[in-house]
């Protein structure tokens, strides 16, 4: 499971969200993302935030993907695009574990 969390550049929120549902996650979910659900969250000093959870089959399968989306096109022409409207230096990439803790 991965958790991204990104800090968007100010009154970009309505922009970024129209973006990420009709370019970025049909283009990742086409590469194989398996995107969980996505989120928007207001920090306590009024920073807006987009999160969203990825699940792989393994950190293999992870690498796989990322290959795929993550190509020239890509670097090229979206990431350019993706950092007009969040902070490259907010952005936070978690790894998580399961845990089962009750049965």
């Amino acid at each position: 499971m991965e958790l991204r969390e990104y800090k968007l550049r100010p009154g970009m929120m309505k922009k970024w969200l129209v973006w990420m549902e009709s370019q970025i996650l049909p283009y990742q979910i086409s590469k194989g993302m398996k995107v969980l659900n996505t989120f928007t969250h207001e920090d306590e000093q009024g920073e807006q935030w987009f999160i969203w959870l990825r699940e792989f089959q393994s950190m293999e399968h992870r690498e796989e993907v990322y290959a795929r989306t993550y190509n020239e096109w890509w670097k090229e022409t979206m990431r350019p695009k993706v950092f007009e409207h969040i902070y490259e230096n907010e952005v936070r990439v978690r790894l998580l574990s399961p845990q089962t803790l009750m049965d």
